[in-house]
């Protein structure tokens, strides 16, 4: 939900015009796992971490909203973030922002799929963004990125061990994004994801189960 109260009241008509920005812009690249409601939930989640992490609220809801933007264009995912800091960049220069504040939030966009930490508006924009890839609603965006994947594979369902990249099942996609839970940069996201990876491991581990039970019944009656 929209947090415009929680901003600087000079703020609020600045976050209301990238929102409707970037709705148009995510609605217009009909993305499945990457759309609105993902960013909406980034958004939620970098809430909390700013003001746990002293991070102004204001560029960290403007670097949530437009941190996905650029998959709205065709080319390689690993160049998303490039690709959304080039569409956010006239917005945000439109809204009369301090030069150095534009900048801030089109270096956090600009990194934030990428290992660097270089500043704590892109480390918690980052794991804002993890977060959303583990617990309940990563197992359902792991499924919904790779649903023309098979779901595991048949021989070693959700495999132990390195996990294999890029997917070539649904489950390989899970496995990746439970990964994450070790990159992320901050405590405050760390405690967030503690109850979400365990979802997971949990998940895997019954599923993994269920399969081979499955697989033991045919073996029984064949």
């Amino acid at each position: 939900m929209p947090s415009y109260s929680q901003v600087r009241e000079e703020r609020r008509a600045a976050l209301a015009r990238i929102e409707a920005s970037v709705r148009e812009t995510v609605a217009a690249g009909k993305s499945r796992a990457h759309g609105w409601l993902h960013t909406e939930r980034v958004r939620a989640n970098i809430c909390v971490l700013a003001r746990a992490e002293g991070v102004d609220l204001f560029q960290a809801e403007a670097a949530a909203l437009l941190h996905d933007v650029g998959r709205s264009q065709p080319g390689p995912d690993a160049e998303h973030g490039a690709r959304s800091a080039t569409i956010a960049q006239p917005l945000l220069e439109s809204l009369g922002l301090p030069t150095e504040e534009t900048q801030a939030i089109l270096f956090a966009i600009r990194w934030h799929n990428s290992l660097r930490d270089d500043t704590p508006l892109l480390r918690i924009l980052r794991d804002a963004d993890m977060l959303d890839g583990l617990g309940a609603i990563g197992i359902i965006r792991a499924f919904m990125s790779m649903s023309h994947l098979p779901p595991y594979d048949t021989s070693e369902p959700f495999q132990d061990g390195s996990n294999r990249w890029p997917p070539s099942y649904c489950s390989d996609q899970l496995l990746g994004q439970m990964a994450w839970y070790g990159r992320l940069n901050t405590d405050t996201a760390r405690l967030m994801a503690k109850k979400r990876i365990e979802l997971m491991t949990a998940f895997v581990s019954q599923a993994r189960d269920e399969i081979m039970l499955d697989k033991d019944e045919q073996v029984t009656k064949a």
